[in-house]
């Protein structure tokens, strides 16, 4: 008799036991939840525009471009992420409207192989600044070239010259063949 008394108290400590461990695991997943709430509410605030305005200055557009294309990046959508990048280092350069449309199109294409052949998509903003910086000066120095050239260049579409082209990016010297992610 004592031992079925004494079963009786094990198994109501053991319920008693299991409901308390249930009620703090609720209680853990219902903070990590209100956690990760506070979080996407923090995510939310950082940004003053979901959406840009038409009044939205230049240092705004290329701040939101700069910011979609890290979360293009972390998402794994590859060409969203080049574009976003691309567009931030045109308009900090203040060339979304330069009417040189050959500029425009061998930027694209040189940013576009710059990133892809670095270890992983991203790109800082004094990085990017350089490389536009860079690209300018081979543009024109391509330019000059084209010009001084003895041979004859169908000067009225150049892009699929410029996508021939291979520029001595920092990442290729010493590497065979560099592994890349995105984010």
């Amino acid at each position: 008799m004592k031992n079925l008394h004494s079963a009786k108290k094990s198994r109501s400590w053991v319920a008693v036991i299991g409901r308390l461990y249930y009620i703090l695991y609720t209680i853990k997943r219902e903070c990590e939840m209100e956690a990760q709430q506070e979080q996407n509410t923090q995510l939310m605030k950082q940004s003053d525009y979901v959406f840009l305005s038409d009044k939205a200055s230049f240092e705004q557009m290329w701040r939101h471009f700069y910011n979609l294309a890290f979360l293009f990046a972390k998402s794994q959508d590859l060409a969203s992420c080049l574009n976003c990048f691309i567009d931030v280092f045109l308009i900090r350069g203040n060339e979304m409207h330069n009417p040189d449309k050959d500029w425009l199109d061998f930027f694209r294409r040189q940013f576009a192989m710059y990133l892809m052949g670095k270890r992983r998509i991203s790109c800082s903003l004094s990085e990017g600044d350089m490389i536009h910086d860079f690209l300018k000066m081979e543009y024109e120095q391509l330019k000059e070239e084209l010009e001084a050239s003895e041979l004859p260049f169908d000067r009225e579409n150049l892009s699929q010259w410029f996508a021939s082209i291979e520029l001595d990016f920092p990442w290729l010297v010493g590497e065979s063949e560099p592994k890349w992610s995105v984010g």
